[in-house]
């Protein structure tokens, strides 16, 4: 599974996806639109804590998109176990083409083609 991390993750999640092949850093500060694209290019599944992150009018869209929806008070441990819960709690395949809200003990999947922006 391919990851874009945005900018506005704790560095201790980046740290545990990296065991998977991830995009962080070297896009660090880039506009929310272009790393959309990128991930479209890339076959990426956007993590984010940003609610507005998404871009329906840039294409390529990613291939699935996760945000993590967690008072911004919570250490960032509790933000990895949250996200880590949340993952254990989908099948992996259901990540792609969806849009994944992970919140303390909840997980809602909504296809990302039936959006509405």
């Amino acid at each position: 599974m391919l990851w874009l991390v945005d900018e506005g993750l704790p560095k201790i999640v980046i740290e545990w996806l990296q065991q998977r092949d991830i995009a962080s850093s070297e896009w660090r500060g880039e506009e929310d639109s272009r790393l959309w694209k990128l991930a479209g290019h890339q076959g990426r599944i956007i993590l984010t804590r940003d609610v507005g992150f998404m871009h329906p009018d840039v294409f390529p869209a990613p291939v699935g998109m996760v945000i993590i929806r967690i008072p911004n008070t919570l250490y960032a441990e509790t933000i990895l176990q949250v996200f880590q819960s949340g993952l254990e709690s989908v099948p992996e395949d259901s990540l792609y083409q969806t849009l994944t809200v992970i919140e303390p003990g909840k997980v809602r999947q909504r296809p990302m083609r039936t959006i509405q922006f």
